[in-house]
């Protein structure tokens, strides 16, 4: 996974500056943004690998339906970038219907640090023609 470049997508800086610790010694790089609307022009400027987006960008909304919109938008240009979605709101529908729409994975927060490495791992290893 020391190839994999990483973006998350998370209206959370905490949560970024965490995963951004966390994940650095295991890839090659990882980029953080706080604004899906960004999302795109990240993606067509990059390499990336795997995406982890958040499922929920407006507090009073935690319906996922912006997740699963940015899900779409990023699998109709870049089919190939594995997505995983993050939520604090883990619903069993959620997390069907976002595989269904493409989703590698979904993870809930808060998640155990060892797990989102070995989910990272997992999905890269099985995508990547040279891990």
């Amino acid at each position: 996974m020391k190839k994999a470049t990483v973006l998350v997508v998370d209206d959370d800086q905490d949560l970024l500056t965490a995963t951004r610790i966390l994940l650095r010694p295991n890839v090659k790089e990882v980029l953080v943004e706080h604004n899906p609307e960004r999302l795109m022009n990240i993606l067509e400027t990059n390499s990336i690998d795997i995406v982890m987006l958040d499922m929920n960008y407006k507090s009073a909304i935690n319906t996922g339906n912006e997740g699963l919109f940015w899900l779409a938008k990023i699998k109709s240009k870049f089919p190939k970038i594995n997505v995983i979605m993050i939520t604090a709101y883990g619903a069993v529908d959620l997390a069907v219907k976002s595989l269904k729409q493409g989703a590698s994975d979904f993870i809930v927060k808060p998640w155990q640090n060892e797990q989102l490495v070995n989910t990272l791992r997992d999905i890269y290893a099985q995508t990547s023609p040279n891990h």
